[in-house]
C-alpha cells in the first residue's frame, strides 16, 4: 500500500479555518459482517442547508506559500461533482488568468494543499473543491482565487452560504469570494524543476492483498464475497467481489448508470463513481441522499485508508 501522508504535513503556511457547525464523522470501527436491507431516498431536498466554507488552503492573506501548492476549498457538506465548471473557480494574478485543473473530492482523500500525497485522515467534513495550477506559481507574486456564488452545487441541492464574511458584489451585481495569497521567494526566482504528482495507484489485484479492502479474510465486503446474511445471495448477484477478475469486470464493465446518475466506476474520476458514493458517509455518518440502499458496509464505515485506496485506484486508471 502506498504510504499515506500525515494530513497536516507539507501544507503551505497560513492555512485558514472558518467556524464550522458540523462535526467530522467519527473514525471507522468494525467491518461489515452482515448484509443490509435495501432502501431509497430522494436525490435532492427542497430545503437543503447551505454549504459553508470551512477552510481554504492557502488561507486568504497567507504569505510564503509553496509555489507547488494545490488550492483546496473545504466545505461543510458534499458537492455534486457535475455542477462546478471551469469558470466558477478561477486563479488570477493582476490582470492574468491562469490555467488550472479543477477537481471535486467527494471526500478528502488527498492531503491538503499537496500535489503528490494521500491523506491519512479525513481532514474536511464535506467535499473539497481543488484547483491545481498547470505550472508552478511564480515566486514573489500575489495570486487570488475567485469563487462565484453557486446554487444547487450541494449533493442534496444546497447553495454556497454567502452570508459568511468575504463575499462581495462585483460591478455586474454578482457575488464573488476572493482568496488572496503571496508565493514565497522573490520575483525572478527560478521555478521548481520538477512538479510532483501522485504515485502510481494500486491494481485491483493489489486491493485483494492481505489486509486491504477486498481481502476476503477481512470480510469488509463480505456480502459481495459469498458471506452469510439474509441478503447475501442478492448482494453477490448484484456485484461479485469474490476474486480480482470478477470484481474488475463487475465494477468496470458494468453497463448503464446507477441510481445517482453516475457509472459504477468512472475511470480517473473517483467522485463521479457510484462505488465511492455508496461508501462515503456524510458528517452525521449517514449514507448520501439518493443512494440505493444504505451506505456500505452497512454496520460501520470503512476505514479512511480503504476509501483512499479505492479512490486512488480509480484516479490512477482502474488497473486490473
Amino acid at each position: 500500500m502506498v504510504a499515506l501522508a500525515d494530513a497536516r504535513s507539507r501544507v503551505p503556511p497560513g492555512r485558514h479555518r472558518l467556524p464550522s457547525r458540523r462535526p467530522i464523522a467519527p473514525a471507522a470501527g468494525l467491518f461489515c459482517l452482515s448484509c443490509a436491507e435495501l432502501a431509497e431516498s430522494p436525490r435532492f431536498e427542497a430545503d437543503a442547508a447551505p454549504l459553508e466554507i470551512i477552510e481554504t488552503i492557502p488561507a486568504d492573506g497567507a504569505v510564503d506559500v509553496d509555489p507547488l501548492t494545490r488550492i483546496d476549498i473545504c466545505l461543510s457538506g458534499e458537492l455534486d461533482p457535475r455542477v462546478v465548471n471551469e469558470f466558477d473557480a478561477t486563479l488570477h494574478s493582476a490582470t492574468l488568468t491562469f490555467d488550472t485543473q479543477q477537481e471535486v473530492q467527494l471526500f478528502s482523500w488527498r492531503a491538503p494543499g499537496s500535489r503528490d500525497l494521500l491523506a491519512s485522515e479525513r481532514w474536511c467534513p464535506g467535499s473539497v473543491l481543488s484547483l491545481t495550477p498547470e505550472s508552478p506559481l511564480r515566486a514573489g507574486l500575489t495570486y487570488r482565487v475567485r469563487l462565484r456564488a453557486l446554487s444547487g452545487l450541494g449533493w442534496s441541492g444546497g447553495a454556497l452560504d454567502t452570508t459568511q464574511d468575504g463575499w462581495t458584489l462585483s460591478e455586474g451585481g454578482d457575488l464573488r469570494l476572493f482568496i488572496e495569497f503571496r508565493v514565497a521567494g522573490s520575483v525572478g526566482d527560478p521555478l521548481p524543476e520538477e512538479i510532483p504528482a501522485l504515485p502510481d495507484g494500486p491494481s485491483i489485484e493489489a486491493l485483494f492483498e492481505t489486509g486491504r479492502v477486498f481481502d476476503p479474510e477481512r470480510a469488509a465486503c463480505g456480502c459481495h464475497q459469498g458471506g452469510e446474511g439474509e441478503n447475501a445471495e442478492l448482494a453477490l448477484a448484484r456485484l461479485d467481489l469474490s476474486d480480482p477478475t470478477l470484481a474488475w469486470s463487475g465494477l468496470v464493465l458494468r453497463e448503464g448508470s446507477e441510481p445517482t446518475g453516475f457509472a459504477m466506476v468512472s475511470p480517473r474520476m473517483p467522485s463521479e463513481s457510484y462505488l465511492i458514493q455508496k461508501m462515503v458517509r456524510d458528517a452525521e455518518g449517514d449514507a448520501l441522499r439518493g443512494i440505493h440502499g444504505v451506505a456500505m458496509p452497512p454496520e460501520d464505515p470503512l476505514p479512511h485508508a480503504d476509501l483512499v485506496d479505492l479512490a486512488h485506484w480509480i484516479a490512477a486508471g482502474i488497473e486490473p
